[in-house]
């Protein structure tokens, strides 16, 4: 049985537009275009959030505010962004998380398992609860991007991007970094990048799920990274990079998932005795198979550490 989240009419969630950077750009020039972008890609799908609870929606709603969160830290040496408008993109992610976290348990882990196995009646009642969950917290999401607190927050943004605000809270070496051209800026900011994801890494081997996630978020900020500049190199060098990422930060991804997963479900049977039965197999069942993505983790991981960040 389908328990994933649908509804009757949904929009075209709307991804990242391409980015083209030129590398007589300076290094405020790019900020801005890789801003704006990110910007573009969260207020382009509040629609779908807000009015359908549509599940993709809210998925590149939260890749575009991670991709700006990203965004941001590459470029925290030379500009800042006010601590207030930190706080508030904070809360913000506090709103989306959570959905996002049921979309993948109800639409996506749950089905995975179900689909090899007879749907039972304990399996299938857990899978309506999580679609519930889902829903509701959907609910909740489209309320806060309809709040006046996401007003204000993207009100604030737009102001602080428009008048450069960052300008103010400069230092005179500041100002003279912004003036650089990007090419030196990027091959710093991936070289970095690199190396961070390098270093997590070498720990993989046998990692908890703690040490795991950490490997994918670095993965995640490096191919950002190599995404958002991707302009500046040649294509034959910045793909097969980007999709090595790619393939590492899903194989991540997926035992992520498992993880929360666990965490998902335990809460279900704490909020409900007749689901124990159910969440207690599924439970068992991502323990006993959560080893098996090592082996491909592991291939891919191998296939990555030669490569060299464009430059």
């Amino acid at each position: 049985m389908d328990t994933a989240v649908r509804f009757p009419t949904t929009p075209k969630a709307i991804r990242a537009r391409a980015l083209k950077l030129s590398p007589r750009m300076s290094v405020e020039k790019a900020f801005q275009a890789i801003v704006r972008n990110c910007l573009d890609q969260i207020e382009a799908n509040e629609s779908g959030v807000i009015k359908y609870h549509d599940v993709e929606s809210l998925h590149q709603m939260r890749v575009g505010l991670r991709r700006l969160r990203s965004a941001l830290g590459m470029f925290d040496e030379v500009l800042s962004l006010p601590v207030a408008l930190r706080q508030e993109l904070d809360w913000l992610v506090s709103q989306l998380g959570p959905a996002r976290d049921w979309d993948v348990l109800a639409g996506s882990t749950l089905p995975r398992i179900t689909n090899t196995l007879d749907a039972d009646a304990p399996l299938v009642r857990v899978q309506h609860a999580a679609a519930d969950k889902a829903m509701a917290l959907h609910a909740a999401a489209g309320a806060a991007i309809a709040s006046e607190r996401y007003q204000n927050l993207i009100g604030n943004l737009e102001r602080w991007f428009d008048e450069r605000g960052w300008r103010a809270m400069q230092l005179p070496a500041d100002k003279v970094k912004l003036k650089m051209r990007i090419g030196d800026f990027a091959r710093g900011i991936l070289e970095k990048d690199q190396q961070r994801l390098l270093k997590r890494g070498r720990k993989l081997k046998g990692a908890d799920p703690e040490a795991r996630h950490r490997v994918r978020i670095a993965a995640k900020k490096t191919r950002y990274a190599a995404e958002f500049f991707a302009s500046l190199y040649p294509r034959k060098t910045v793909r097969p990079y980007v999709k090595a990422l790619a393939s590492l930060q899903d194989e991540l991804g997926l035992m992520n998932d498992v993880s929360v997963a666990d965490g998902l479900l335990r809460q279900l049977s704490d909020g409900d005795e007749q689901l124990k039965d159910g969440t207690g197999f599924l439970r068992g069942y991502l323990a006993s198979h959560s080893r098996q993505g090592d082996g491909k983790l592991r291939k891919l991981w191998k296939r990555f550490v030669p490569m060299r960040a464009p430059g």
